[in-house]
C-alpha cells in the first residue's frame, strides 16, 4: 500500500514533474500510484517541460553502446590531477527473435531521450533507455548501408502531442537523383519524400537534434566551389532548409556539428591555424557566439563526435576511427589533454581500431508510439542504462 496515497494526486503530478528522469526511475519502483502516473502521455509531456535536463555522455564502441564517465579535473590549472575517461555500463538490446542474441548496433542518432539505432543486419529499433520500451521498424523496401537515418517529431495538429518520425536520407550523388524517405511510427509505414539534387552530405556526417528536428553539415554540389553550409529538416512540414555557416566554417578543413542539452547546436571546425568551437545563441534566426579558440591541437576531421561542457569550457573530442592508443582529446582554453578511455566495463570483443562516436545522451519519458498487439503477445523490453 503506498504511504503517500492521502497526497492530492494534482500535488503529486507537480512535484514529480520537476523531479529529474534518472531520480524519477528510481522512485517509480518505490510506489505503484507514482509508477502508473509517469507512463501516461499527459505526465510524460509536462515532465519534459519541467524537469532539469540531465546530460549523460554515452559512447557507441564497435557494436555496442556504453555509458562514459569522463572527469575534467586538471584542465584548468592544476597539473597534479589528470582528466579521465572511464568506460561504464552497457545498454543491452535484445533480438526479438532470439530471447538471449543481443544485437550488434552499426549506429545510433539521438532525438527527445530516444535512441535509433541501426543493426549490422539492416533493421532499425527506437528505443528508451530509461523504460526499457522499444520498437521494431518496419525495414525501408530500398535500403543501402549509405543511406543516413535521423529521428525526429513533429506536434499533432489536434491533440498537441508529440509525433515521432524517422528520415531516410539518400546519399546524395550528383549524378544520380536520389530519393528521401519518411517512416512515420503512429502509422507504421513508409513515405517517399521526394529527390534532392542540390546539395550531398559528406561521407560518415553526423546529423544532430535539438528541439525535434535534425541538422548536418553539406556541401552546396550546384556551385563550383563546394561551400559547408547547414541543412536541416523540420518534421512537422517535412521538408529540408538550407542556412549559411560563419564564414570561417565554410572552407574550413573541417565542420562536425553537437548540441548541449538538446537546446543548442554546436559547431567544431579547423584547418592549419586551429580549431574553432561555436555555439548558437538563437535556433530561430541562428546567431552564433565563440565558445573556444585553440591552436596547435591535433588534427581532428569530419570523421568525428564531439560534446561541449559549457561549464567547464571544455569539447571532449572522439575520432570515428581511432588510432592503436584509442585516446580520446580533451580541448579546453588552455590545454588539451589525451586520454586513454579502453577498461572499465568495455566488452573484451572490442578491438583496438573499434570504429567509435561520443554523444550526449538526455533521459526522459518520452513514449513511443506503439502497434497495438495481437492477444497473447508480450512487447519486448531493453535493459535499462
Amino acid at each position: 500500500m503506498d504511504k503517500n496515497s492521502n497526497l492530492p494526486e494534482d500535488l503529486i503530478e507537480e512535484i514529480l514533474s520537476r523531479v529529474p528522469t534518472k531520480s524519477l526511475a528510481r522512485f517509480r519502483a518505490t510506489s505503484k500510484r507514482w509508477n502508473s502516473l509517469s507512463k501516461t502521455g499527459r505526465f510524460a509531456n509536462k515532465h519534459s517541460a519541467s524537469a532539469p535536463k540531465e546530460s549523460l555522455p554515452i559512447m557507441l564502441i564497435g557494436s555496442r553502446l556504453y555509458l562514459v564517465n569522463i572527469s575534467l579535473l586538471g584542465m584548468h590549472g592544476n597539473d597534479n590531477v589528470a582528466p579521465s575517461v572511464n568506460v561504464g555500463s552497457q545498454f543491452h538490446l535484445y533480438d526479438p527473435r532470439y530471447n538471449s542474441s543481443r544485437v550488434d548496433i552499426r549506429d545510433v542518432f539521438h532525438c527527445d531521450g530516444l535512441l535509433l539505432c541501426t543493426t549490422k543486419d539492416r533493421r532499425h529499433v527506437v528505443c528508451n533507455p530509461c523504460s526499457g520500451e522499444t520498437k521494431w521498424i518496419k525495414p525501408s523496401s530500398r535500403y543501402k548501408e549509405t543511406d543516413y537515418y535521423a529521428l525526429g517529431y513533429g506536434y499533432d495538429t489536434k491533440s498537441s502531442c508529440k509525433q515521432y518520425k524517422i528520415l531516410k536520407v539518400d546519399c546524395q550523388d550528383p549524378l544520380n537523383r536520389n530519393e528521401n524517405g519518411i517512416y512515420d511510427l503512429t502509422s507504421d509505414s513508409w513515405r517517399n519524400l521526394g529527390v534532392a539534387t542540390d546539395w550531398s552530405l559528406v561521407a560518415e556526417v553526423r546529423g544532430v537534434s535539438v528541439k525535434g528536428n535534425t541538422y548536418w553539415i553539406a556541401l552546396a554540389i550546384t556551385l563550383d566551389d563546394f561551400p559547408n553550409f547547414l541543412l536541416s529538416f523540420d518534421f512537422s512540414t517535412e521538408r529540408f532548409q538550407s542556412r549559411s555557416l560563419p564564414r570561417q566554417f565554410k572552407f574550413s578543413d573541417f565542420a562536425v556539428l553537437s548540441v548541449v542539452r538538446e537546446e543548442k547546436l554546436c559547431l567544431l571546425g579547423g584547418d592549419s591555424r586551429g580549431l574553432n568551437v561555436l555555439v548558437t545563441d538563437s535556433i530561430g534566426v541562428m546567431s552564433w557566439s565563440k565558445f573556444l579558440r585553440k591552436i596547435n591541437v591535433l588534427k581532428l576531421g569530419s570523421w568525428m563526435s564531439f560534446l561541449v561542457d559549457e561549464e567547464n569550457k571544455v569539447v571532449v573530442c572522439c575520432k570515428k576511427y581511432p588510432d592503436s592508443n584509442r585516446e580520446l582529446c580533451i580541448v579546453g582554453e588552455d590545454k588539451y589533454a589525451l586520454v586513454d578511455h579502453y577498461g572499465g566495463d568495455l566488452d573484451p570483443t572490442c578491438r583496438p581500431k573499434s570504429s567509435q562516436v561520443l554523444m550526449s545522451y538526455v533521459p526522459s519519458l518520452a513514449q513511443i508510439q506503439q502497434t497495438p498487439l495481437l492477444p497473447g503477445h508480450k512487447r519486448k523490453r531493453t535493459k535499462h542504462v
